[in-house]
């Protein structure tokens, strides 16, 4: 009866501080985008001292009751309640740190689509298609302004209207890629205020040590191929799909690239700061570093850092 009554109170705690962190959030704009990283961590601690059953009436409770804070509460409460749910079922499972940030980008991404599939049946609002009309919109301008400064070269326009082709075609590889990073920086932040609660959490091991499976350089040539073998109508499906994996796959070289420079840099002994400067110029000059990626995944690079030194 008395356990009853303290996860009873705990929960009405943890309930109540997941509110405030949702109504911070929304109302509050600077302090907001700093407390919004924290919305998950009411649900991720009641996990750790309690079991699934109490912590999904929790988790249903604070979502439910987000509403008393007003309707705005309740997608971001949606959104939040399960990602730190399912953080705190895999730590507390213990899984790794890769299965919690896996499992955590999956689900975040998941609520994301269900909030916008909801918004368009529920209220007409499509996301995307005013993102769209935004960018488009911003192309036009950008357009007038030029000639009104004088004449516009055609080859520009040309480029400019490829540009935004492109970047409209890339916008769900954009919104996957979103979903796990802002996942993988609530886990980065959360986790050691778990840890400092006396809690076990799992690590990471070190960026320099990440390395992409090899298929994933022939996935890429197969990619880059795949217009000489297909027609690429603008707007069609192939072109929809041959975008979008072209830029998660430049995208996971360009870390990987990074992470040959993290590697590089430890075997010099290089101090952080250096480090730290390099993956900035890496990131800047990125076709140069999705480069070092390729090769380091398709050749292993890094086994050659230090050779002649060890012979």
């Amino acid at each position: 009866m008395q356990d009853n009554a303290r996860k009873l109170t705990y929960g009405a705690m943890m309930i109540a501080i997941f509110i405030i962190l949702i109504a911070i959030s929304v109302y509050v704009p600077l302090l907001g985008t700093v407390t919004m990283l924290f919305i998950p961590l009411p649900i991720i601690l009641y996990r750790f001292r309690y079991d699934r059953a109490a912590s999904i009436f929790v988790l249903v409770a604070g979502t439910l009751l987000s509403v008393l804070g007003g309707v705005l509460l309740l997608p971001v409460a949606f959104v939040f309640g399960p990602l730190g749910f399912v953080i705190g079922e895999a730590i507390q499972n213990k899984k790794t740190k890769l299965y919690t940030f896996m499992a955590a980008g999956l689900t975040f991404l998941i609520t994301t689509i269900i909030l916008y599939l909801a918004s368009i049946v529920l209220f007409g609002i499509n996301t995307i298609d005013e993102l769209s009309k935004m960018i488009t919109e911003s192309q036009g301008r950008i357009i007038t302004f030029l000639e009104k400064t004088g004449e516009v070269p055609e080859e520009f326009v040309k480029q400019l209207n490829e540009t935004i082709q492109y970047t409209l075609l890339a916008i769900p590889s954009a919104f996957i890629l979103s979903s796990f990073f802002f996942a993988f920086i609530i886990i980065l932040i959360n986790l050691p205020i778990v840890k400092r609660l006396g809690h076990e959490v799992p690590t990471f091991p070190p960026f320099r040590y990440m390395r992409l499976p090899v298929l994933t350089v022939w996935v890429y040539m197969i990619v880059i191929l795949l217009p000489f073998f297909m027609n690429m109508e603008s707007g069609s499906t192939t072109e929809l799909t041959y975008i979008n994996a072209s830029f998660i796959l430049r995208f996971l070289f360009l870390i990987q690239g990074v992470s040959f420079i993290h590697h590089v840099m430890h075997k010099m002994k290089a101090q952080k700061w250096v480090t730290i400067l390099l993956s900035i110029v890496a990131i800047i000059f990125s076709p140069l570093t999705i480069i070092i990626g390729i090769l380091d995944t398709g050749i292993n690079l890094r086994a050659w850092v230090g050779r002649n030194k060890s012979s």
